[in-house]
């Protein structure tokens, strides 16, 4: 038996124990599956539908930055609602409200708008942000403190086993059975995730809501937290670094389209990027082995790793070599994400922790879309390439850069235990 498998068993041996024990977290984790699956179904066959109705190597970027710019606007109002309200009825209620965009790319493929199409995305986007962040914040409301860390890598690895499986599948079905199935499929799956999260028994929060306020105030009360924390700041600026250089996924189809075989093709690129986010929560969590410091290390090398793995797709011909690339560089992505979410969990207040990972699901949303835009834009200028290593550029420098500024924090001695504060992860 190789030695690693002892420690492959035991982590696969907590994760069903965590499913089986706890049926709150149980339907939670089945909401964001279902939910996850109709979103890359969908996406698959977005990012064809708008190419083909363009003839644009950059229309399929403009998807993608409008799938996640949005985000960015309205997470600042989403993490305050998030703070104000009930979070279930609020989950729920953004839910069944996104089934009315999904069944409005039918109309768009069916009526040949393109604009119509990017519309529907920017709408189910905006509905997006006052639900996904909200996922973060809950959860270590769902689980015992014990169970957070497996818990947030399950989370983060179910993206990116959706990813996998709904990319892959939505290629192949919308080649087979045509795009209007899969838009049908998207809007089914929020019906579905609605009714999983009707059935969840714990509180969403620990306290009671707060006090009315004005938005500005509940911003305000943000950015005081945030502000005189470097540990907090760095957890939120991790996800920046492969943000920004996050376009390169947008122009992932149009690379596809060059080796073949249509939306099958943007299907496998796009489920290696799901393979790379489903592994990379795992050996980020298996790395930083519990250690605050090592945790913030591997949230730095993970996003030069991400630009290190981009950094040859350009160079390749091969469709499989290039998704070997794709899966690499999102096994880093992947990896810091859920290790950078979940020390924001553990340092943030249950009362903070809303408007906390709306902030930095807002700034990670809006980097990505930004490149997103710039990538679309330029490779109709200088070509798929030369915007490749741009992008790869920009991460690589971002990436070194911010394992030099946090270098204060991963290289201090660990601080003694205070009372309520996450063992991992204290602010210096």
């Amino acid at each position: 038996m190789d030695a690693t498998e002892p420690a492959l068993i035991r982590r696969r041996g907590a994760l069903w124990s965590l499913l089986r024990r706890n049926a709150d977290f149980r339907l939670l984790f089945g909401a964001s599956v279902v939910s996850l699956l109709g979103d890359w179904f969908a996406f698959v066959a977005v990012s064809g539908l708008v190419r083909d109705l363009t003839g644009s190597d950059g229309a399929a970027a403009v998807v993608y930055a409008a799938s996640v710019l949005p985000v960015f606007l309205a997470s600042p109002f989403a993490g305050v609602v998030a703070d104000r309200v009930d979070r279930k009825r609020m989950m729920i209620g953004v839910d069944v409200a996104r089934v009315v965009p999904a069944l409005g790319l039918l109309a768009a493929a069916a009526s040949g708008r393109a604009w119509l199409a990017v519309l529907c995305v920017v709408a189910i986007a905006v509905l997006s942000a006052f639900f996904e962040p909200v996922v973060s914040a809950v959860l270590p409301n769902l689980v015992d403190d014990g169970d957070l860390s497996l818990a947030q890598a399950t989370m983060g690895a179910v993206w990116g086993t959706m990813l996998f499986v709904g990319a892959a599948v939505g290629g192949l079905v919308a080649q087979t059975l045509g795009r209007d199935a899969t838009f049908g499929v998207n809007a089914a799956t929020f019906l579905v995730s609605a009714a999983l999260l009707v059935r969840i028994r714990r509180p969403f929060r620990r306290g009671p809501v707060a006090a009315p306020a004005t938005v500005f105030a509940y911003l305000g009360e943000v950015w005081a937290f945030v502000g005189p924390r470097k540990l907090t700041r760095a957890l939120m600026l991790t996800k920046t670094g492969v943000g920004i250089g996050n376009g390169i996924v947008g122009l992932l189809p149009a690379f596809a389209l060059r080796y073949g075989a249509g939306d099958g093709a943007i299907g496998l690129l796009l489920a290696a990027r799901g393979l790379g986010a489903l592994l990379g929560p795992f050996v980020g969590r298996a790395l930083s082995r519990g250690d605050g410091r090592r945790l913030l290390v591997v949230c730095g090398s993970s996003i030069v790793g991400y630009a290190v793995a981009y950094a040859f797709l350009p160079l390749t011909d091969s469709l499989a070599v290039a998704a070997v690339c794709v899966v690499l560089a999102h096994a880093g992505g992947g990896s810091q994400w859920v290790l950078s979410t979940y020390g924001l969990q553990t340092t943030t207040p249950d009362e903070m922790r809303g408007r906390v990972m709306s902030l930095d699901f807002g700034l990670a949303t809006l980097a990505v879309g930004v490149s997103a835009l710039a990538a679309g834009g330029a490779a109709e200028v200088v070509g798929l390439r030369a915007t490749s290593w741009a992008l790869v550029a920009l991460s690589l420098l971002y990436g070194g850069g911010w394992l030099v500024w946090t270098r204060d924090l991963w290289r201090a001695p660990p601080p003694p235990p205070s009372p309520g504060v996450s063992a991992e992860l204290r602010q210096p």
